[in-house]
């Protein structure tokens, strides 16, 4: 009785997760790929030494444009130059964000230009490259003096060793 409990239980998780992670594909537009497993997505698929052959076999199978799982996060792949470019150069206006890091997001409150994205991101940039140029970035006369700065640095480190 307790064996036939068991394997009804797991039986019943296991299907529980399946329909929850086909829901989720769903929901999305995403690229085809292959499909993963509940709670470990593709990673048993995946050669751990070079993972970037298993998404050019997965390639010639779904296309340059893939959908992985790896755990819990999927991933959209770009696999050769023709796909990178479409998205980057012929399309960059809809891959200009960044994956938002909820750590540096707390820590910063949105804040600096590692972490910004949007409007947000070109101010922090616009004023930052505008700083260092006031600062002498860029210019010919700077580079001598960094240079000259750098020489006494390192024969001050010298003396120490």
């Amino acid at each position: 009785m307790e064996v036939s409990a068991t394997f009804l239980l797991s039986v019943l998780i296991l299907a529980l997760l399946w329909f929850f992670s086909g829901k989720n594909t769903q929901k999305y537009r995403l690229p085809p790929g292959p499909s993963p497993l509940p709670l470990i997505g593709n990673l048993l698929q995946m050669k751990k030494t070079a993972p970037f052959k298993s998404f050019l076999e997965f390639s010639k199978t779904y296309g340059p444009v893939i959908t992985v799982h790896l755990g819990w996060q999927r991933v959209v792949v770009l696999v050769g130059y023709d796909a990178v470019k479409e998205a980057l150069v012929d399309q960059a206006d809809d891959f200009t964000g960044r994956a938002p890091v909820p750590f540096l997001h707390r820590a910063t409150r949105g804040y600096g230009i590692g972490i910004s994205n949007g409007e947000r991101w070109r101010q922090l940039r616009r004023f930052t490259l505008s700083t260092l140029r006031d600062f002498g970035m860029g210019r010919k006369g700077m580079e001598v003096w960094i240079q000259e700065e750098s020489k006494h640095l390192r024969a001050r480190m010298r003396t120490y060793t």
